[in-house]
């Protein structure tokens, strides 16, 4: 073999042996070479997850999900699994956050079923620790407030459309873009038994005067309708909406005779707070019996308005153990999952958590002007994102 035809085998050795190093676990891609960084550009991230550095120290390349592949990384673009800079990250999500979501739109802890801040993407648009604008996910979390509402997710959660995360609430209702809140003031209905009365208040409006007082701190602008009326003549310097349907004493079969079908709305609501069921637990109804008429009563109130938003209330505590109120109280949140299934605008908002000490003693069910406030919290952690200026 001569000397020519000798160099050139060995330059052809070379070359293969240079290709084949592109594809194996070898030395990490260089910094911001804008190559395949951490894995190709293959959803399952390249033959062996991008070499040593698996993304290299600040390559561009698309994280181990490949080219944004399945959603990407699943940490969001951390050492290991997206290159400690990688360009895409967590795949659709940003460098901070679980499976997070463009810039925030997923919403939900660790993605989609609501949350913390962080769970948003490094641009999320969220409030003190919830979602951003309402993200992608289906639900809300006790201690997501914060976002533009409280109850879950643009697409399938809460709500629905501008809320993100919530104190306390739902999880599961609505759609994009929902707004219930059609004209000025935002016209809600409070609906239930004695607690929606506001008994045993110092003002006898309960919940009513202390959540308008947290719609006008807000410049927001709120009525209340119902046959009833209770409590001050003004809050915070402004005329205070007396009307209710909150009738002491009455069940859950007793307050459907309110609403129509049974009793036509004299004006259209635009957001309905439900509570009840209280009464049927003192007179140890049964759960489920109760249960289903608490979901004829929101069949009958999505009909009668559907293009309001039904907030049902998992009830306060009783100011006593029952076995039947703790039956009853874990059903509630499977009518309303139900009704969201059919894209209805029904959520939940869980007053079971209240403490002990916001219910008065002595067996009473009615809770301290202090619980009350509380009770106003939640509603209006569920509603304020829709209350207009």
């Amino acid at each position: 073999m001569n000397r020519t035809s000798l160099f050139g085998q060995v330059l052809l050795l070379a070359v293969a042996l240079g290709g084949n190093a592109c594809s194996s676990d070898g030395a990490t891609p260089e910094g911001g070479s804008g190559h395949q960084g951490v894995g190709g550009l293959t959803v399952s991230g390249g033959s062996s997850s991008g070499g040593a550095g698996s993304g290299g120290t600040g390559g561009h390349g698309p994280g181990s999900g490949g080219a944004l592949g399945t959603s990407g990384a699943g940490t969001g673009g951390t050492v290991g699994t997206g290159g400690a800079s990688g360009q895409p990250g967590a795949g659709m999500g940003g460098a901070a956050a679980t499976a997070g979501g463009m810039g925030g739109l997923m919403g939900g802890s660790g993605g989609p079923t609501g949350g913390s801040a962080t769970s948003g993407g490094a641009s999320s648009d969220a409030g003190a620790t919830g979602a951003g604008r309402g993200g992608l996910g289906s639900g809300g979390s006790a201690s997501g407030g914060g976002g533009r509402g409280a109850a879950g997710g643009r697409a399938a959660g809460g709500a629905a459309g501008q809320m993100g995360g919530a104190a306390g609430t739902s999880s599961t209702g609505g759609t994009s873009g929902f707004n219930p809140c059609k004209a000025s003031p935002c016209v809600v209905l409070p609906l239930g038994d004695s607690i929606t009365h506001g008994y045993n208040s110092t003002d006898d409006a309960g919940y009513r005067s202390a959540l308008f007082k947290l719609a006008v701190t807000a410049n927001q602008k709120v009525t209340f309708i119902g046959s009833l009326s209770n409590g001050p003549s003004s809050v915070s310097g402004q005329t205070f909406p007396k009307n209710h349907e909150g009738h002491d004493g009455i069940t859950v079969t007793g307050i459907t005779a309110y609403v129509p079908p049974a009793k036509a709305f004299t004006t259209a609501p635009h957001v309905v707070l439900l509570h009840i069921g209280t009464n049927d637990m003192t007179s140890n109804a049964n759960p489920t019996t109760t249960a289903n008429q608490l979901d004829t009563l929101v069949t009958n109130l999505v009909q009668a308005a559907p293009d309001a938003l039904i907030v049902v209330a998992k009830i306060v505590p009783l100011g006593y153990s029952n076995t039947n109120y703790d039956q009853y109280i874990a059903k509630i949140p499977d009518v309303v999952k139900a009704h969201a299934s059919k894209n209805e605008h029904v959520v939940m908002v869980d007053m079971s958590t209240l403490p002990g000490s916001d219910i008065r003693g002595n067996g009473n069910v009615h809770p301290t002007d202090k619980g009350y406030a509380d009770m106003a919290d939640l509603w209006y952690g569920v509603i304020k994102g829709y209350l207009p200026n």
